[in-house]
């Protein structure tokens, strides 16, 4: 992670994952092809430790963390609904949730 952050502000109240729809998605997976921006993301993940259970599990999880950062969601409450959906550690949950940011949406990121 170093010196990466969201851009997003971490005010405002906890989202559960139900209204982010993550608990639903969770590392569930769907079917599709896997593009090269997704396979950075992947291999981003395997860099930082994170193993899911399946490609497309990770990649759905990717950009509903996008879509719920464009939906207005704390970047605090978007690694929280992470966290809760896919069992991950809040140190996981920020570190997967950062890299989903970074290859679909990194309007979010910025350096520090």
């Amino acid at each position: 992670m170093f010196a990466r952050r969201f851009t997003a502000s971490l005010a405002g109240t906890t989202v559960t994952a139900a209204a982010l729809s993550l608990a639903a998605l969770g590392f569930a997976g769907t079917a599709g092809a896997v593009s090269s921006l997704d396979e950075a993301f992947l291999a981003q993940l395997t860099a930082d430790g994170i193993t899911p259970p399946s490609a497309a599990a990770a990649v759905s999880e990717a950009r509903t963390v996008c879509k719920a950062l464009d939906q207005g969601y704390s970047s605090r409450d978007v690694i929280n609904a992470v966290a809760k959906s896919t069992g991950l550690s809040a140190n996981g949950a920020k570190t997967f949730a950062v890299d989903a940011a970074s290859a679909y949406c990194p309007q979010y990121v910025t350096s520090a």
